[in-house]
């Protein structure tokens, strides 16, 4: 008994000591801006005119002020961080232009230093302009606020920015908003998944001038010839390489080898992206470079339409991101800390302490759930479920405008295995519920638009979604799953492969992640293009994955013309088939196709078709693209047909598209 209250008391004074603690460190917070916290250092000071300094005795980061440009970041055995040899070295930008002017670059730059919240935990400062109409031409018209937040005891940076445009402000064009951090040189070692991870070249090897690479067919794409370090010879380095779907661009970044110190780019929610889950944007790259895209054109083109009108008015943040700073005694110490960092942010959101109208806290944002069910009677007489599909919400408009738009939120989340799926944390707004499942064509749309309110949940209960379909399959190439990865893909030229993964091990799921893949066409069918025998071909090594030209050398290319060759027992001559043609991928092509005869008539045809430009980006997928083709049965015959399949755009190497899948349907069952 005597032990018992003995160890209660001490309990009590425990607990006692505790809440004296925890009062006086929040006294402490409003004492003055300098503060001097028991656990560590936490200061935010002005030096001179034109710097900001934060301190958190982790980490100091210097910014310009009032640019609000980050100039530096002291850490572990670093100065800085980042690369004090440029000038531009942590910075945002806009890539835009008004209609028919030249494009131009806005780093964002700030006329107005202001604290918008200091406690005894974080501070968060801004960085601001007001745009006018005398700026036309010189700035992007926006009003920006840049903010940037530093808390006590955590070893990075939270990083947003609130854009705005008014009514009847210039028509401009914004096709890229970014975050890009210029590392110091000694970042060697880059990880952007648990096998995309390993030592990379220097910018200086990628120096074409002085002989240390070739160019390639692009200039993001080199071939290393002398490169400083000799395992890099003969490889080629394309920032391509490196991109990733939306999805899982959770966190990437950059290691030093010799201070065993990590700088990660954390990305806890997707809600700020455009273009939906499969959107592919860069990552990190060579320079060390590490990137947050918030908007671009990669894999999508001007199909994202980033024309903003006069008369449209037009806000968002973009953020808050953050960025990561760690230490370990390994490469994998540092990459599995800097994956539990990330977990950790995305259980987080959304954030507590930031201090933004525009930014909806928890109690603020709205629910969505359901279960989601596909019908389609040629495979079942009973729905079955949509197991794993893609759920989500975007403006409204119609089905599958969510993968070209971009000025607004997006939430997405997958169903499980019986098609139930919930919707967090979405902001207040009217949406369109969007769906599509793998092995399955087409997009669903939910037949109301949904009204978020703070704090309430919608459950829409179970939706059913019917696919495309007239009739029963007579027969199939490839998976429904807006990729071609099903399909054939070669090896690379052995003069420009790439080791891309970590101890240069291999990854047969990522195969189309090399350079130049598209000239091997060219040397697998030297004369003759390819012919695919339903029945007899097998799509995962007879179908190569891009429809492209062939290169005739002298700069010279040539019309390309599959063939799919098919028997029929019987044919209903009066009634209509139907030929599905969704694509993966589109760049400039012309398109058509033709029934029993490579010279007849088309019964399609699309004069240009795609800007995604995903071939030569080894994107394996750009935007989905679905084609419902009638096909007269009066075209059709008894035995053997063909359908030709014609790519006729010769500008290049990488003009073409990538299928998804292709089916042949029967006419509609009476």
């Amino acid at each position: 008994m005597r032990f018992i209250i003995t160890h209660v008391f001490f309990v009590l004074i425990f607990l006692l000591l505790g809440v004296h603690f925890r009062t006086s460190r929040n006294k402490l917070g409003t004492a003055k801006t300098e503060q001097k916290l028991a656990s560590g250092l936490l200061t935010l000071k002005k030096v001179g005119p034109n710097q900001v300094i934060v301190d958190n005795g982790i980490i100091q980061v210097t910014f310009s002020s009032p640019q609000g440009l980050i100039t530096g970041i002291k850490y572990k055995g670093f100065e800085n961080v980042l690369n004090n040899k440029i000038k531009n070295r942590g910075y945002w930008d806009v890539m835009w232009y008004e209609p028919g002017q030249k494009q131009l670059i806005d780093l964002l730059e700030g006329v107005k230093f202001n604290v918008v919240n200091q406690t005894s935990e974080h501070v968060e400062i801004s960085f601001s302009r007001t745009w006018k109409i005398s700026q036309r031409g010189s700035l992007v018209p926006l009003n920006v606020d840049k903010r940037y937040i530093i808390r006590r005891g955590v070893s990075g940076i939270y990083v947003y920015a609130v854009l705005e445009k008014l009514k009847d402000w210039p028509t401009v064009d914004m096709d890229q908003t970014r975050i890009v951090f210029k590392l110091n040189t000694e970042f060697d070692f880059m990880a952007i998944s648990d096998q995309r991870q390993k030592i990379m070249p220097s910018e200086i090897d990628r120096d074409i001038t002085n002989k240390r690479a070739n160019p390639l067919a692009y200039k993001e794409a080199v071939r290393l010839i002398n490169p400083q370090n000799r395992i890099f010879k003969g490889q080629v380095d394309d920032k391509y390489m490196y991109s990733m779907e939306n999805k899982d661009n959770k966190v990437h970044g950059w290691i030093s080898s010799d201070q065993r110190v990590g700088f990660w780019m954390i990305t806890p929610s997707d809600e700020f992206r455009v273009c939906g889950p499969l959107k592919q944007e860069l990552t990190s790259h060579v320079g060390p470079t590490t990137l947050s895209m918030f908007t671009s054109l990669h894999y999508a083109g001007k199909d994202m339409n980033t024309t903003y009108t006069s008369m449209e008015p037009w806000k968002k943040m973009y953020g808050p991101i953050f960025v990561y700073l760690n230490s370990a005694s390994s490469h994998n110490l540092l990459w599995t800390d800097a994956k539990r960092q990330m977990a950790a942010e995305v259980e987080s959101w959304p954030y507590n302490f930031v201090k933004s109208v525009d930014y909806p806290l928890h109690h603020q944002r709205g629910t969505v759930k359901g279960q989601f069910f596909v019908m389609d009677r040629y495979i079942s007489k009973l729905k079955l479920f949509g197991k794993f599909a893609f759920v989500g919400l975007a403006m409204p408009d119609k089905a599958g405008s969510w993968q070209t738009e971009n000025k607004g939120y997006q939430f997405w989340t997958s169903a499980d295995r019986m098609g139930m799926f919930t919707i967090t944390n979405v902001r207040p707004g009217s949406y369109s519920l969007y769906a599509w499942v793998s092995g399955h064509i087409g997009d669903y749309k939910y037949e109301h638009d949904i009204t978020i309110t703070p704090g309430r949940e919608i459950d829409v209960g179970a939706i059913v979604y019917e696919p495309p379909r007239i009739g029963a399959t007579l027969w199939e190439i490839g998976k429904p799953d807006r990729t071609a990865a099903e399909f054939y893909i070669p090896d690379p030229d052995p003069t420009l492969s790439t080791k891309l993964y970590l101890n240069n091990s291999y990854h047969p799921q990522d195969r189309f992640r090399q350079y130049g893949l598209w000239d091997r066409y060219t040397a697998l069918y030297p004369r003759d293009d390819l012919v695919y025998i339903v029945g007899v071909s097998d799509y995962k090594k007879d179908w190569f994955y891009a429809h492209v030209t062939r290169n005739a050398g002298n700069g010279t290319y040539q019309a390309t013309t599959w063939q799919i060759v098919f028997s029929l027992k019987a044919v209903t001559k009066t009634g209509n088939y139907t030929f599905r043609m969704a694509l993966a991928a589109a760049t400039t092509a012309k398109l058509s196709v033709r029934i029993n005869g490579p010279t007849s008539k088309s019964i399609f045809m699309i004069e240009l078709i795609g800007q995604d430009n995903a071939i030569a980006r080894h994107g394996i997928h750009g935007l989905y693209k679905l084609y419902d083709i009638n096909v007269g049965g009066n075209l059709l015959r008894v035995g053997n047909n063909t359908i030709f399949l014609t790519q006729d755009r010769r500008w290049g190497s990488f003009t073409g598209v990538m299928y998804d899948y292709l089916r042949l349907e029967s006419p509609p069952e009476v």
